[in-house]
């Protein structure tokens, strides 16, 4: 049975023969740093701007990667085309990128050797938020709060997610389908655990401001979109007050690329999922990328539950 290939160390290899040692830094301490990139139509989606936040994180790590920020993007790609033949029609990657300091003496908790440099395709979980697209999804708000940047930086994309874990198990304890939306150490809105936030006040697109989330690429091209559109934004403070009496809300990230809220603690967000703002960046989204991107998660549901969706998602659409 044929295998998708992996980019580990110099090397093409199939999946199953990709190995690190237990030895390596980023098993043993979480200590490495990770982008993903998202593919349309089988075609990578803004890959230099990932990659360019990948160095950024290297950077910020001091860790030495021994590939430069070329040479990482061509192999991305040449990972990429090695692993399309095993795509659908309707299916798509995401294309990880990764670097650990590397392999530790076992003599002495110091690294030795070069960094590891791994690439790799997985494909994107439409099933888990497709759903989202017309019938919103769950929030709930964890006692876990977002490392705040003065332990670590949140704009650096780090292989250690203990603290988003810790969120998200806390989230499904309450709601086993619940996503968390994590606060920063002031009470103010933050984002979830693989996710930015958005949330419309009075017909104005807002969000936290980046010093304590991610810097997310859709997060930053939904801002750009949203300026293009006539959409007024604000980046700001935000606190649960604001999000119970917003008019919609929705999740921003490289998989499901918009993700509409329908509730937060139980409370129901906005009268329609998803809310008008919300509506419009889908579309021109779609538009963007040449890509339906609701038609094509709901098609990884069950005939049944698909049509069901999609009816549902047109009467949105003709309402319009």
């Amino acid at each position: 049975m044929e295998e998708k290939t992996i980019y580990l160390n110099g090397s093409f290899v199939p999946e199953s023969e990709a190995k690190v040692s237990i030895l390596d830094s980023g098993f043993n301490a979480g200590d490495g740093v990770y982008d993903v990139t998202r593919t349309f139509a089988h075609k990578p989606f803004k890959l230099r701007e990932h990659t360019e936040r990948l160095y950024r994180s290297l950077n910020y790590t001091r860790i030495q990667c021994p590939l430069s920020m070329d040479e990482m993007e061509r192999l991305t790609l040449e990972v990429l085309e090695k692993n399309k033949r095993f795509l659908g029609r309707d299916d798509d990657y995401a294309i990880w990128q990764v670097v650990t300091r590397g392999v530790r003496l076992s003599e002495a908790n110091r690294v030795k050797g070069q960094a590891t440099v791994a690439i790799y395709c997985v494909n994107v979980g439409f099933e888990s938020f497709a759903r989202h697209f017309v019938e919103g999804a769950r929030l709930v708000i964890p006692s876990t709060r977002r490392t705040p940047p003065q332990s670590l930086e949140p704009k650096a994309k780090i292989t250690n997610k203990m603290n988003h874990n810790m969120a998200l198990f806390e989230a499904r304890q309450v709601d086993p389908k619940a996503i968390p939306l994590m606060l920063d150490i002031n009470g103010n809105l933050s984002e979830t655990n693989s996710a930015n936030f958005f949330l419309v006040i009075k017909g104005v697109l807002c969000t936290p401001t980046n010093k304590n989330v991610l810097g997310g690429i859709t997060r930053e091209t939904l801002l750009s979109m949203a300026n293009d559109l006539g959409i007024e934004v604000m980046e700001g403070d935000f606190t649960p007050y604001d999000l119970y009496n917003a008019e919609e809300a929705f999740l921003a990230g490289t998989s499901p690329t918009i993700g509409p809220v329908q509730s937060v603690n139980g409370l129901k967000i906005g009268s329609t999922v998803p809310g008008p703002v919300t509506f419009r960046l889908i579309t021109a989204w779609s538009h963007m990328v040449g890509v339906d991107i609701v038609a094509q998660a709901l098609n990884h549901l069950g005939p049944e539950e698909r049509a069901k969706l999609l009816k549902a998602w047109e009467e949105r659409r003709a309402a319009a």
